[in-house]
């Protein structure tokens, strides 16, 4: 068969298998024309001469050792050309195999091709990585002259290395520029955007080698050719398909950029499927990310929280260095910052109006996009200038009403900028903002009124009991500026039907303002303050020094925000409150004053409680007094005994630390202290002579008869009670009615007991004459640590005067 095999017009090999390699043995004349080799039994040519690529022998030599007939297509250069040959090898005698080997018809070689684009679309719903490599494995089975391989894909500005076959794994990620990707193709742009394929060769390859490193990268071994076909579509370039031979110059034919074009068009048609997923999946991502945002505004129930969670969140999705929310205020003239998270803008910061590209997005009512900020003119720049050109998106925000209300502004990092998916999602950031602070700032409002009523609630609570009118003017005074952005408060009341003077000052006020009042008196009907309480209706200046009748003083400390709200009791003037800015002017709300006007109606009834309590207490003291008066009388006791223990009871209470009521409770029980005699019949009361003993035993049940009688009554503090029940109890315990002794006895009781002796010393009685002061002095002393508390005795000694009137 071999000898029959020699002439004929089909190549003929015969192979001897050696370990996990070949060798040729025989060929006949078909062979050796169109390949030039001439192996012989006893001159074997190594597989390798022929088969350089050591996967192909591997595959040879796997295919042979099964002992079957098998078929093969491989690349072999035939008359100096790659073909891609179809081989059919059947065993003889081991380990010899004989080959026929054919060569493909380009029709025969497209259908290759075709089988092998079949087995790429199989690998379509693979992840990129798979199938970029298995489209490189399949071109490098069927283009022609192809042994090696590689696929860049454009990203960004670079091509990356997405797939190698032949080449160092290394390659793998490995990028290059798009200028470098240009030499690399060396026949220009507008070609490459054109899809046009290019064919270099060695010679070629090592000029590029010497100007950069991807031929260096490209192979183990020195690249012969280079087939690059540029993947574009309408002038869009996606990336580069590299084929390479590393055994032929001329290994690529136009059969080659045929094939390999084929190959282009898949990975074409993948990137783009690749690419609509990606737009797809970011619209996605765009609506997840929309929905968050719109989720939090809603979340939010403060403005602070909306502003630091929404910034937080933008700052994460759009890549920002920087994001700032501004609000309009002062009419629409000043934007504020309340939130930022840029170190330069600081909360509280104004940006006066056109100063800046935020103002733009208010004018025009639309999200502004500004590619560099270091090159528009119309940016106002805040902190250190940073590398790199750096984009600003600024929205306005704008509430339900379609009012703007303010913008919100975000900085890229250097060089990256904005897409449209970030341009979108600020917008929507924007929107929902915009119509969450409108919100917050209703329930803000809402919030703050209900605070604002439930303190003049506990207000009204508070003033209910005081009964001082200073302290309920500032109490109430303090109130409102909780509630109002006014900085000082003043009540002011009117001294001898004409004169305005301020009783209480609260707040925050320059230091000369009291002065002001003392060189500048304010009379009824005067100025702002006079005119508005003698006209009895409330009013109010923006700015002080704009008020036709402004007093200059005031102006010159200045006084800017004034609002005065007049105080009538009973029907005639009391005074008024006022509420006042300085340095600048301020913009209450409507609801301010309102609450301004009821705080003065209710410390108006406030002041005629007190006025009534003030007349109940002169009636219920002229009473007392009354009854001390008539007991004296009875008791024959000194005129003016009453009044005068009265008042040195009181006297020596406070210098003790007595406050308040404690006070009037030991007036009362001064004008008391004896009531109980009332029920002592007046043959005792008034005996001239020394009582026996069981009438003594009768007086000394006075003090306890005293208590009863005063028990019932309920507003009569048990100090006063104290006093009419214990005065006769002595230091030493030796007193009535209970013998209590030291510190037992209540500390009114024992105060009282020193000014009555010391009364009944110092003045006359129908049964003795007055003791000089020293005598009495003197006594006093006696008495104290037997009859007296020695401190309190001691106390009242030294306030001295009282023993030089007595």
């Amino acid at each position: 068969m071999v000898a029959a095999l020699h002439d004929a017009e089909e190549a003929f090999v015969v192979l001897r298998l050696r370990d996990d390699d070949f060798e040729l043995v025989h060929a006949n004349r078909a062979f050796a024309r169109r390949t030039g080799f001439d192996p012989r039994f006893d001159q074997p040519l190594p597989g390798a001469r022929v088969y350089a690529d050591p996967d192909h022998r591997s595959a040879i030599v796997a295919r042979l050792r099964t002992g079957k007939r098998c078929q093969l297509r491989l690349p072999l250069t035939l008359e100096g050309r790659p073909r891609t040959v179809h081989s059919v090898f059947f065993p003889l005698k081991p380990p010899y195999y004989a080959g026929l080997l054919r060569e493909l018809a380009p029709e025969q070689q497209m259908v290759q091709v075709f089988r092998s684009l079949e087995r790429v679309k199989e690998a379509l719903d693979r992840a990129p990585a798979e199938f970029y490599a298995a489209v490189l494995t399949s071109a490098l089975e069927s283009v022609p002259g192809a042994d090696a391989g590689s696929l860049w894909i454009l990203q960004g500005d670079r091509f990356v290395c997405t797939a190698q076959v032949g080449h160092t794994p290394e390659l793998i990620n490995f990028s290059v520029s798009f200028e470098t990707e240009l030499r690399w193709y060396g026949q220009g742009e507008a070609a490459m955007r054109q899809g046009t394929p290019r064919i270099i060769t060695r010679r070629t390859i090592e000029a590029i080698n010497s100007e950069t490193e991807i031929a260096s990268l490209n192979s183990e071994r020195p690249l012969q050719a280079n087939l690059l076909i540029p993947i574009v579509r309408k002038g869009e370039v996606y990336g580069t398909f590299n084929l390479d031979s590393v055994r032929n110059e001329n290994a690529f034919t136009i059969e080659s950029i045929e094939a390999g074009r084929l190959f282009a068009e898949e990975i074409l048609g993948f990137l783009e499927t690749e690419r609509r997923e990606q737009r797809l999946r970011g619209r996605l991502g765009l609506l997840e990310r929309i929905v968050e945002i719109n989720r939090i505004a809603r979340r939010a129930r403060s403005q602070g929280q909306l502003y630091l969670e929404t910034l937080t969140a933008l700052r994460r999705y759009i890549g920002s260095s920087h994001v700032t929310v501004f609000l309009l205020e002062e009419d629409g003239q000043v934007l504020r910052v309340v939130a930022s998270t840029t170190p330069d803008l600081t909360a509280g910061m104004r940006i006066p109006r056109d100063r800046g590209a935020s103002w733009i997005a208010i004018e025009e009512r639309r999200a502004v996009h500004i590619h560099d900020i270091y090159k528009d003119p119309r940016v106002f720049h805040f902190g250190e200038r940073r590398r790199g050109p750096v984009a600003l998106l600024a929205a306005p925000l704008i509430d339900g009403s379609g009012e703007v209300v303010g913008v919100i502004s975000a900085n890229s990092r250097p060089h990256q900028g904005f897409g449209e998916g970030e341009l979108a999602f600020f917008e929507a950031s924007a929107e929902a903002i915009g119509m969450a602070t409108e919100r917050l700032k209703a329930l803000g409002e809402a919030t703050r009124r209900a605070e604002a009523y439930r303190k003049l609630i506990v207000l009204s609570t508070e003033i209910e009991v005081l009964e001082n009118p200073d302290e309920i003017a500032e109490r109430a005074l303090r109130t409102i500026l909780e509630l109002t952005p006014f900085e000082a408060g003043v009540f002011y009341t009117l001294k001898g039907g004409k004169r305005l003077e301020p009783d209480v000052l609260v707040g925050d006020y320059p230091s000369r303002f009291p002065r002001i009042y003392e060189d500048h008196p304010v009379h009824l009907g005067e100025g702002l303050v006079g005119s508005t309480i003698a006209g009895r209706k409330g009013g109010a200046v923006h700015d002080y020094r704009d008020y036709p009748g402004a007093l200059e003083p005031f102006v010159k400390i200045g006084t800017r925000s004034v609002l005065v709200e007049p105080l009538w009791v009973k029907g005639v003037p009391y005074g008024g409150l006022a509420l006042l800015t300085f340095g600048q002017p301020a913009a209450p709300p409507a609801e301010a004053r309102y609450l301004v006007q009821l705080t003065a109606r209710r410390i108006e009834r406030a002041f005629e409680r007190i006025g009534h309590l003030t007349t109940l207490k002169e009636a219920r003291e002229a009473m007392f007094r009354a009854f001390g008066v008539a007991l004296e009388r009875r008791d024959y006791e000194t005129r003016g005994h009453t009044e005068r223990v009265a008042q040195l009871s009181t006297r020596l209470a406070r210098a003790l630390g007595l406050r308040g009521g404690e006070l009037e409770a030991v007036r009362w029980g001064a004008y008391l202290h004896d009531i109980g005699k009332l029920a002592i019949p007046d043959r005792i009361l008034l005996k001239e002579g020394p009582l026996d003993e069981d009438e003594w035993a009768l007086m000394r049940e006075h003090t306890e008869i005293g208590f009863q009688m005063l028990e019932p009554i309920p507003f009569l503090p048990r100090s006063t009670r104290n006093i009419v029940r214990f005065h006769h109890e002595r230091w030493d315990g030796s007193g009535y009615p209970r013998g209590l002794a030291g510190t037992e006895i209540p500390l009114e009781a024992r105060l009282f007991a020193v000014v009555d002796v010391f009364d009944a010393l110092a003045n006359e009685r129908p049964y003795k004459k007055s003791w000089a002061p020293r005598e009495v002095a003197r006594e006093l002393r006696e008495l104290s640590g037997r009859h007296l508390d020695p401190v309190i005795v001691d106390r009242f000694l030294q306030l001295k005067r009282p023993l030089r009137r007595g």
